[in-house]
């Protein structure tokens, strides 16, 4: 099963690319006015951590089709264990598409918290 792993109270920077529903690359990212992740306890939930561009969503590299995604320690201050993970973007009024995510070349929307092991 693929999933994003991220370590209870750190800091995440990941690179993630970012997929239409049909599974195609989307390449068009910098024409996007609005992009929003999402973190939740349950796919129908109130979000727990949003993203928007500009505000832990960068797209350096838009025509290829990737966002970097930045996740504080704050953001990642989760119970360990499974949440549910949404990116949505908009390219106008009438255009706003759910997108996916693809981690060991599979479409996910897990995420997993794991506690953070310190070695004293």
């Amino acid at each position: 099963m693929s999933e994003l792993l991220i370590k209870k109270g750190n800091i995440k920077v990941e690179d993630i690319p970012v997929y239409d529903k049909d599974g195609n690359l989307i390449t068009n990212l910098a024409a996007a006015t609005e992009g929003r992740f999402d973190i939740k306890s349950a796919e129908t939930a109130a979000a727990l951590v949003s993203k928007t561009i500009g505000a832990g969503i960068a797209i350096d590299t838009p025509a290829v089709g990737y966002i970097r995604l930045t996740l504080t320690p704050t953001d990642t201050n989760l119970t360990p264990g499974y949440y549910y993970m949404g990116l949505q973007f908009k390219w106008g009024a009438d255009d706003v598409r759910e997108c996916y995510i693809k981690i060991e070349d599979m479409v996910t929307e897990k995420i997993k918290v794991i506690q953070d092991i310190v070695n004293i």
